[in-house]
């Protein structure tokens, strides 16, 4: 069983991504199982296989304690936390080669408190596992939205300490050459330097430099994959990227 977490910035396609991934995969005959950790959500792309909802009521968070949507969502996953051993039995009992989990939209409120990381790790368990985190295209479409992007994602990294691949999603929104300007960003970091001294000015300036040299000291200078979840475009290197960190490469042996 392979576990992969879908995480990124509210808006950046999580829950498309998870859907489309989900599709692939059964594609290519592959069992999946989904699990949905977001309390709060609606209506979800996707069928959950295990589902944070049947353990929390979010709207009765909100009722009985009267919070607003982010302190009930707050309170819903340290709430959660006390089931993570039902809802990761209810998952090995899938028996599925990969496990999609898509976790919440609010990824700050999920990233930096105690629940999160918990709920990771307690899922995780021994089993391979990987996190994908989205970059938003509407927003590393420029040098500086990129680079705190990137940012954003080495701090999740710390967070969860799990093995990371970085996805541009939603690439289907931009042109061509702005994608692949940005790729060429993740793998020439001189390119992403050259873009901000164009772009940024003052003290914005000094600040951008000092983010990405600090971000390639920490190996921050990962290659960004684009994938589209909703032209299901890019999946066939996401899997390769995915197979790598999980067999050295090799695909798996049924």
């Amino acid at each position: 069983m392979f576990i992969t977490f879908i995480v990124g910035t509210a808006g950046s396609g999580k829950s498309l991504m998870t859907a489309a991934l989900e599709k692939w995969l059964a594609g290519i005959e592959m069992s999946v199982a989904v699990v949905n950790l977001d309390p709060g959500v609606d209506d979800p792309p996707y069928t959950s296989d295990v589902d944070v909802r049947e353990y929390v009521d979010y709207g009765e968070i909100i009722r009985t304690f009267g919070l607003g949507p982010n302190g009930a969502l707050v309170a819903a996953l340290d709430m959660a936390v006390n089931h993570v051993q039902d809802l990761r039995e209810e998952m090995l009992d899938t028996a599925a080669d990969y496990v999609i989990v898509d976790c919440p939209g609010q990824m700050e409120l999920f990233a930096y408190r105690n629940s999160g990381p918990l709920m990771v790790s307690g899922l995780a368990g021994k089993e391979p596992s990987l996190a994908l985190y989205l970059l938003d295209a509407n927003i590393a479409r420029t040098p500086e939205g990129y680079l705190s992007s990137m940012l954003l994602g080495i701090s999740i990294g710390i967070r969860f300490a799990l093995p990371q691949l970085n996805i541009l999603s939603k690439p289907d929104i931009l042109m061509d050459e702005q994608v692949r300007e940005i790729v060429m960003w993740s793998e020439e970091p001189y390119l992403l330097e050259t873009a901000l001294l164009d772009s940024a000015t003052g003290l914005n300036r000094e600040y951008a430099q000092a983010i990405m040299r600090m971000l390639q000291d920490l190996g921050g200078g990962t290659s960004v994959i684009p994938v589209s979840g909703k032209l299901m475009a890019g999946m066939e290197l996401l899997y390769a990227e995915m197979q790598r960190i999980f067999l050295g490469g090799d695909n798996i042996v049924r």
